[in-house]
């Protein structure tokens, strides 16, 4: 339920203009105040007053602040999506694209100085992302290595994948997405039963 009573499925549907105009401006706002106070030093009033919307507007949207990232976290995980061809686990070239084109989000969520409670929020948006993959590829017929589960499976290959990330950006990103690839597919393709 969101804390107006309404359940938050319904609360969450983009009805008309105004809306998609609204959560723009609160994610405008959310950004920007995210690049220069980081995740801990932002709070929701911050956030409305940024957005200039009501708080009442702002939880018409979202639940929490938490909320709003595991939001804009999971409109992002989207690009990590499995492979067509099912050579791959997974195609992150997307994900790695993105990364490369916004290195700001990502250092603010997730790098060095990043709050650990927006690290584990996009873990767990991304582990969930991970999981659907999983079952497409395992109701296609593919099979995990034994005895791993695909939730187990879903944590090691978010694990790889964050590390990697963070070599990758905390090198200067000088591999393009598509080497990033492969060294993914490298850690995650041996997941896969033969």
């Amino acid at each position: 339920m969101s804390t107006t009573g309404r359940p938050t499925e319904s609360v969450r549907k983009p009805d008309d203009r105004r809306v998609s105009r609204t959560r723009r401006s609160i994610d405008e706002a959310f950004l920007a105040l995210l690049e220069r106070r980081g995740y801990e030093g932002v709070a929701v009033s911050d956030i409305v007053r940024e957005a200039d919307v009501g708080r009442a507007t702002f939880y018409e949207h979202y639940t929490s602040k938490d909320d709003l990232l595991r939001a804009q976290l999971r409109n992002v995980s989207t690009l990590l999506r499995a492979d067509a061809g099912r050579r791959e686990l997974l195609d992150a070239t997307p994900l790695f694209a993105h990364v490369r084109d916004v290195p700001m989000l990502y250092r603010l969520v997730a790098g060095r100085s990043a709050a650990a409670r927006s690290l584990r929020i996009l873990q767990e948006v991304m582990q969930e992302r991970v999981a659907l993959v999983l079952d497409d590829h395992v109701r296609a017929g593919a099979s995990l290595r034994a005895p791993l589960t695909p939730a187990i499976a879903a944590r090691v290959i978010v694990a790889g994948l964050s590390a990697l990330l963070a070599w990758w950006t905390d090198n200067g990103m000088a591999a393009t997405p598509a080497e990033m690839q492969r060294l993914f597919h490298a850690c995650a393709g041996p997941l896969l039963a033969d």
